[in-house]
């Protein structure tokens, strides 16, 4: 009997003890989140909430190239935009915020966030509004606090309309309307299956090479999972022949 209340003493000691440790845990990451949030407003100068509110609510987000076309979310076409999500972000549009204590606590539950389009919004944009912000550890920092502003002041909608207008893609091209003429010839709206795939396939690696083949056929593969295509799509997409290698060297 007293063997019996040795372990009811032990067992709920130890659960208060995981309760504490818990709290503990809760309490250094709010903490960690406020840190970097001061560090970076006042030793960063990563731009603020308000700041990134007064950005044009149409038209380049943050342009890095002048000059650059540009094409409405509306105005392109449904496969590239169903493609890109597919590829590069498939919870892009349902995930939470991007905030400290729920980034953690996902990234425990083993649901790591897919953050990649925000991340390259992030990455241009502070290279467009803040050049002289960030280096060494303290890029990670201040990407890591950007990130999280740009989700809570944009729409999704927004990011992903910057992501597709704003990044390079190669050949001089900045944003898919200037890529499918750099890369294909040919306008946006006229772009065919396998050709929005090696134009994914650019936000990757945006310089032609002899992999090309093998990257356009990773991103069908992609659509072809998400029912975006149909397997006879699929196979003849594959079987298409790709744009000449162009071994000129070209830089942003």
């Amino acid at each position: 009997m007293q063997r019996l209340g040795t372990q009811r003493v032990f067992i709920i000691l130890l659960g208060k003890s995981i309760l504490a440790v818990l709290s503990l845990a809760v309490v250094l990451l709010l903490y960690a989140e406020a840190h970097a949030i001061w560090y970076a407003e006042y030793h960063l100068g990563v731009p603020t909430e308000a700041e990134i509110a007064a950005l044009p609510a149409a038209g380049h987000l943050c342009p890095l190239e002048a000059g650059s076309p540009y094409v409405a979310l509306a105005d392109m076409p449904l496969l590239l935009r169903q493609a890109v999500i597919a590829s590069a972000g498939a919870d892009f549009q349902t995930r939470p915020n991007l905030v400290l204590p729920a980034t953690m606590a996902a990234i425990i539950d083993g649901r790591r966030p897919d953050t990649r389009i925000t991340f390259t919004v992030t990455r241009h944009c502070l290279q467009a509004l803040a050049p002289d912000c960030c280096r060494g550890l303290d890029w990670h920092v201040g990407n890591t606090v950007f990130m999280g502003r740009l989700e809570r002041t944009l729409s999704r909608e927004r990011i992903l309309d910057s992501y597709l207008n704003d990044s390079y893609l190669g050949r001089n091209a900045y944003g898919v309307a200037a890529a499918a003429t750099a890369h294909f010839g040919k306008p946006l709206a006229d772009l065919n299956i396998d050709e929005i795939a090696l134009l994914l396939a650019r936000f990757q690696m945006p310089r032609p090479s002899e992999r090309d083949g093998e990257r356009r056929n990773y991103m069908l593969d992609k659509m072809l999972s998400a029912g975006l295509i149909d397997e006879a799509q699929a196979t003849a997409a594959r079987a298409a022949p790709l744009p000449a290698v162009d071994t000129t060297p070209r830089s942003p």
